[in-house]
């Protein structure tokens, strides 16, 4: 028997192992806040209107303020971490980029949404969720698959869909403290209340921490400010403003670290959204505005780097309610521009369509199909069409399955980057030439739950083609061209088990094959094996979360990669009504270990975290 199957199976015994004495132990009765499992949670990312979870044709998950309090976590990379088929690419530490992969796709394939609003940098197609604090996040939607049929081109991996916070009826102001390992301090304040019909959210947070590594260290300034105007029953008018300054080292890899380089990241937005929901009909206006300047320089080497980005744009959404369909349709339009020292000046302007229908032919049976069309100005038209089934076998079992194909158009950086000699890493270069990812994605399912079982299982194939890679030209340089096709297969188990009134249990397990479908080699840095255990406990003003994360059967170079294994626990305490103390622990056996090769993350490290409410 392998090492690796052995550890999976050391996994699973323990889970059981937990398990048994806990079931059996004697139900003191239920409490009002007890957590219960059902398949009628409400979720908006899959069909871009409110539906149940059960009547999904893909697959979900939904993390919600309570799911955010028993984390370890201080951005939203730690927030997805546990999700099944999420992997997390790590440079290390607060100051280390953080980009997210949905089942074996790249960073840039997975499309990040603030309140309906896309905010992938065009530059290099990704999102750094180490940037993203969690102090204002009511609640994350995971899409798992291409969803280009509702978002277009980034969508090929999946969607995050993150909702903010919004303005509450009574006067609420909270003050949060956190300190710990390597001199971290964070502050956020935040208050809330209403005047008349307006609800508004204000909140400022600061960040600063010397790092675990060398010019590791980070300074960050957030402001967050949210309107909510009632116009009259059926509407709503909202309106936030986000302000993002952040300062950090640059470490580099720990072959050949950077000691002395910096980056700095200032980025303001403007999202202005009108809702009106009535019995038949909802209709969404999101119209937004966004700037971002990234500057990184590094006096060792003479390096210096500056990107200013925008991207505005607006989408309109309506959906019909009817009696056996519901019909959504809309239009999305965006424009995205830079100006950069090293990508020259660019624009592109991109217009779409879409829409989908569901359809109840025979209950219990649903139909759901639909698509877009995009017309990019530099790419021309792009169709992605999806098809999908639920079954509602029982009301705690249904069976799902999906057909779909999407895309990614190619980013900034790859169509323009200028000609750049790298010593002994090779000469690099742009190709305006490229031509957009392509992927056609099959996926089936089974969900099950009940009051104290939850439980998913789904198989998933995903063909890529004109995946974009360098290779080096007859000339020597390297150019990104649009080589390479992929194959990625894989299955998902995921359990959520209430053991008692006072214990439960979190647990998912992926298996995953990614492969170039020309060479049959394995693609870099997608491991076959990731599982994730939690265990958390309940009593009165105590509550206390233990993690484990497995990562194994990983590739890099042609050459296996260490698995590791770490684990995260979190006690908190209520001290007295609308005060809270709690103590983290990440890393808790302090295992040595990288998930990006050359960079080393944190050990051990401890963060205490004060909250008072008034």
């Amino acid at each position: 028997m392998s090492r690796k199957l052995r550890i999976i199976l050391i996994l699973a015994l323990l889970v059981n192992l937990l398990a048994a004495p806990m079931v059996l132990a004697k139900d003191t009765g239920k409490k009002e806040d007890e957590e219960t499992y059902t398949l009628d949670e409400l979720v908006v990312i899959a069909s871009k209107h409110p539906e149940k979870l059960s009547e999904a044709p893909v697959s979900v998950e939904v993390i919600d303020e309570k799911d955010i309090s028993k984390k370890n976590a201080q951005n939203v990379a730690d927030l997805l971490r546990d999700v099944s088929s999420v992997n997390i690419s790590d440079h290390g530490g607060p100051a280390g980029q953080k980009t997210i992969s949905i089942r074996g796709s790249d960073s840039s394939q997975v499309l990040v949404l603030i309140d309906g609003q896309p905010i992938n940098s065009r530059q290099n197609g990704q999102v750094d969720l180490g940037q993203l604090p969690i102090d204002q996040i009511k609640k994350i939607e995971v899409l798992k698959g291409p969803a280009s049929s509702l978002y277009g081109a980034n969508a090929l991996g999946g969607v995050v869909d993150i909702t903010t916070k919004s303005g509450s009826e009574q006067p609420i102001t909270n003050v949060e403290t956190n300190f710990g390992s390597f001199k971290t301090r964070e502050m956020n304040l935040t208050h809330m209340g209403s005047v008349g019909d307006l609800r508004y959210n204000i909140s400022a947070f600061k960040k600063k921490t010397d790092g675990h590594r060398e010019n590791s260290w980070v300074d960050q300034d957030k402001v967050f400010i949210k309107f909510n105007y009632r116009l009259d029953d059926y509407s709503d008018l909202s309106l936030s403003l986000k302000y993002n300054d952040s300062e950090k080292g640059s470490p580099g890899p720990s072959n050949s670290p950077s000691l002395n380089a910096e980056q700095n990241d200032e980025d303001m937005n403007v999202n202005l959204q009108w809702k009106r929901q009535t019995e038949n009909r909802d209709q969404n206006l999101n119209v937004y505005y966004n700037q971002h300047e990234n500057i990184y320089e590094n006096p060792d080497l003479f390096e210096y780097s500056n990107h200013e980005t925008e991207k505005s744009g607006f989408i309109f959404g309506q959906t019909n309610y009817y009696q056996n369909n519901i019909l959504t349709y809309g239009v999305d339009i965006n424009k995205n521009e830079i100006d950069s020292n090293e990508n020259g000046e660019h624009d592109f302007l991109n217009k779409s369509i879409f829409i989908q229908d569901e359809w109840e032919f025979i209950s219990p049976l649903k139909f759901n199909f639909g698509g877009r069309y995009d017309d990019h100005e530099k790419f021309g038209t792009e169709f992605s069409p999806r098809l999908g089934a639920v079954y509602t076998i029982s009301s705690n079992l249904n069976f799902h399955t999906s057909i779909g194909e999407a895309y990614r158009a190619p980013t900034f950086n790859e169509l323009y980057w200028p000609y750049m000699d790298y010593g002994s890493y090779g000469i690099y270069e742009g190709n305006p030439d490229l031509d957009p990812e392509t992927a056609t994605a099959y996926e089936t399912g089974l969900r099950y739950s009940d009051e104290d079982l939850k439980g998913e299982i789904n198989l998933f194939k995903k063909d890529v083609d004109d995946l974009i890679k360098f290779d080096q030209g007859s000339d020597g340089v390297n150019r990104p061209y649009n080589v390479n096709s992929a194959e990625i297969t894989g299955v998902e188990l995921i359990l959520s088990k209430k053991l008692t009134s006072n214990y439960s249990t979190d647990f998912n397990y992926t298996y995953l094959d990614a492969r170039n479908e020309e060479t049959d080699e394995r693609l870099d840095d997608k491991p076959y094996h990731t599982a994730n255990l939690g265990l958390n406990y309940y009593q009165n003003d105590i509550e206390i979360n233990l993690d484990g994360k497995l990562v194994s059967g990983r590739y890099k170079n042609g050459n296996d990669f260490p698995s590791y294994f770490v684990t995260d626990l979190k006690l908190s305490k209520e001290l007295e009504k609308n005060t809270k103390v709690a103590l983290e622990m990440n890393n808790l056996f302090d295992r040595d270990y990288q998930v990006l090769d050359g960079y080393p993350m944190p050990g051990r490290n401890v963060m205490i975290n004060l909250s008072r409410e008034f």
